[in-house]
This record gives C-alpha cells, sequence and structure tokens, in this order.
C-alpha cells in the first residue's frame, strides 16, 4: 500500500531583538538610543509545530542615579509567531496561560557612593513690580560637611529677575446679592488680575495698592458707619509660620451708596485684626544636584541630576510632588554622522516581506533591516 508523505509546514521563525526604551521603561523611538550598541537579533526555527508565546525583554535602561542605588529599567511584552516570518507582539494573557515565567521589569543599581556635591533648591518667586527688576535667590548647601564641597564651584545664590509686563489689569465681576439688613449686610464680587489679552494671572502681578474692594456693605438706604473687614490676602510665606494681612475699613451707607469714613466714626477699639499668623505646609523644599554631562556625544542623550527632599539637614519625603524638579532630560547635540544608503541590500530570507509591507510595518527597526529592499522608498 502506498503511502501519500505528510506535508510538512513552512518553517516560522521566533524572533528576539533589543527596543529602545526610556529610563522608566517606556519605549521610545530608536534614534534615543546608540545604534552601535543595539544587540542583534536571535532567530529560532520552529518547523512543523504552532510558535509558542514567549516574553521578550529590552535591554536594561541606564541606572536612575548617578550615584548611589538606583533603578533600571526594562520593557517586557509577549510575542508569538503568527504566521511564517511575521512576528508580533500580544495580549500578556497569552503569555500568562502558557505559563511562561514573566522577567523582571525592575531591578536596583549600585553606583559608586555619592560624594560630597553642591545642591541646590529651586529659584525664589520675583517680587518685582511690572517694569521693574529685582532679585530672586536660592538655597546652596553641600551633601556633606559644607567644607568638603569645592568652593570654586558653588552655584550663584541669587540672580537678577524682571518684573511682569505692565498690562496686568484689575477685572471685577457683577455684584452678587445682599447677605442681610443694615449693619450686617454683605455684597460680593470676584476680582481678578488679568493680562491685556484676558489670562487670569496671580494677583501679586497687579498693583496690590489700586486693587478694588471685593466686599461691600449693603442692606437698608441709609445704615451708620461700621466696620468692613476684606478677605485676607495671600499668606506671606509658602511654607512654616508667617503673616496674612487684609483690609478693614470704616465704611456707612447713604442713599444706598457706600461711602467710607474715618476710625472714629466706627470705634477704634472694636476694629477687627488686619494681620493675624498664618501656617502653611512645613518647610520641605526640594533640592538638586548638577546636571550630568551628556550621555551622548552627538545626537539626542540624556543628562541626569539627583533629586532631593530636605527639612532643615534631614532627608525626608514631604515635599510637594506635583512641583518635584525633572531628573533626567534630553540633550540634544549636532547630529550624528549617517551613513548612505545600501544599495545592494537584500531581503533576509524567510521574513515575509509582502506582509510587512502590507501592515506597513517598514517603518519598525527589524522588518526595516530583515526587508531592506522591499522597504526602500522608490528613486525619485
Amino acid at each position: 500500500m502506498a503511502h501519500r508523505p505528510t506535508p510538512v509546514p513552512n518553517p516560522g521563525v521566533m524572533s528576539a531583538y533589543a527596543m529602545c526604551v526610556r529610563y522608566d521603561g517606556v519605549e521610545v523611538d530608536d534614534s534615543y538610543c546608540d545604534a552601535l550598541t543595539r544587540p542583534e537579533p536571535v532567530h529560532e526555527f520552529c518547523a512543523g509545530r504552532e510558535c509558542q508565546p514567549r516574553w521578550e525583554t529590552s535591554s536594561w535602561s541606564e541606572c536612575s542615579r548617578t550615584c548611589g542605588e538606583g533603578y533600571q529599567f526594562r520593557v517586557v511584552r509577549c510575542w508569538k509567531m503568527l504566521s511564517p516570518g511575521f512576528d508580533s507582539s500580544v495580549y500578556s494573557d497569552l503569555c500568562e496561560a502558557a505559563e511562561a515565567v514573566r522577567p523582571e521589569e525592575r531591578k536596583t543599581c549600585r553606583n559608586p557612593a555619592c560624594g560630597p556635591q553642591w545642591e541646590m533648591s529651586e529659584w525664589s518667586e520675583c517680587t518685582a513690580k511690572c517694569g521693574e527688576r529685582s532679585v530672586v535667590t536660592r538655597d546652596i548647601r553641600c551633601s556633606e560637611d559644607e567644607k568638603l564641597c569645592d568652593p570654586n564651584t558653588r552655584p550663584v545664590g541669587e540672580k537678577n529677575c524682571t518684573g511682569p509686563p505692565c498690562d496686568r489689569q484689575w477685572t471685577v465681576s457683577d455684584w452678587g446679592p445682599c447677605s442681610g439688613s443694615c449693619g450686617q449686610g454683605r455684597t460680593i464680587r470676584h476680582v481678578y488680575c488679568k493680562t491685556s489679552d484676558g489670562r487670569v494671572v496671580p494677583e501679586s502681578q497687579c498693583q496690590m495698592e489700586t486693587k478694588p474692594l471685593a466686599i461691600h456693605p449693603c442692606g437698608d438706604k441709609n445704615c451708620p458707619a461700621h466696620w468692613l473687614a476684606q478677605d485676607w490676602e495671600r499668606c506671606n510665606t509658602t511654607c512654616g509660620r508667617g503673616v496674612k494681612k487684609r483690609l478693614v475699613l470704616c465704611m456707612e451707607l447713604a442713599n444706598g451708596k457706600p461711602q467710607t469714613r474715618s476710625g472714629p466714626e466706627c470705634g477704634l477699639a472694636k476694629k477687627p485684626p488686619e494681620e493675624s499668623t498664618c501656617f502653611e505646609r512645613p518647610c520641605f523644599k526640594w533640592y538638586t544636584s548638577p546636571w550630568s554631562e551628556c550621555t551622548k556625544t552627538c545626537g539626542v542623550g540624556v543628562r541626569m541630576r539627583d533629586v532631593k527632599c530636605y527639612q532643615g539637614t534631614d532627608i525626608v519625603r514631604g515635599c510637594d510632588p506635583l512641583v518635584k524638579p525633572v531628573g533626567r532630560q534630553a540633550c540634544d547635540l549636532q547630529p550624528c554622522p549617517t551613513e548612505p544608503p545600501d544599495d545592494s541590500c537584500q531581503d533576509q530570507p524567510g521574513t515575509n516581506c509582502a506582509l510587512a509591507i502590507k501592515v506597513n510595518l517598514c517603518g519598525h527597526w527589524y522588518y526595516s533591516k530583515a526587508c531592506c529592499r522591499s522597504c526602500r522608498p522608490p528613486h525619485s
């Protein structure tokens, strides 16, 4: 009896290749990584059987700190050969269902101990009025004993600043309803500091001396003089104990119109306080070290600095995370020299380049290399 041979399925290929990731493990464009250090793809043929899903990892990111203990991150994704020559990322559930052990996405990295270095707080707010100049300051400290830091490299602790443009003006809303009768009634309106194009900005950018009143007396048509307190201004400190102020006026209603009177007519002994102590959050401050050198000599690299939270001389965790200074930023240098396109390149055998073109994978670094001839743009 003749036996018809069982057809052998087309062989598939499982491929593993590197991805460019940010320090926190997020995949970014390949131009951010050094092409010279990219690992070559690893291929494994899987003939006659369905390719099993497997975990693939990117290379470890740089350490999150330049000295001391930090973290490294990498991307972990589930991949599967969907058809001969077509490898793709898939849902993690497939790898988990196959009971594949998921690789770690974070690990500790240890650098040389952080030596003494200067650390700086953020710059203070500029208090200059419009069209004027003032000075902003920041605190400078040594990460260890002050004597161990080089005084020649001490960062500057103050610099000039310029006040806002003189287009800021006070804008008021309509008066609200009266809240009561004579002596108790108040009517309130909102007062904003705005730019010439209508943007609301902090009140400190307008002239506080000319701020319109936000609270007026109301009630009967005629009402004897009495004390009227405006809202408290902002505390004069951003942390710790400070002082807040408010305007307290002696006012009366005459024929329905508010009039300002002299203090004795309201009784100076009854005048509400114009100042009060205020306490903002504890004085936690962010400090940063100087920026490191760029990790690249050309193209786009990364530079880093340490960011710490201090309360006095202690490193703590109480700083506001919303205003935390960045610890990493891109450094864009002159472009790296590029190699001319290779007109003699050939598509890699076993790669389904027709399918790669059909699903627009030519922009992916692996398929742009494995299908270099098919993905090459036509000559103009």
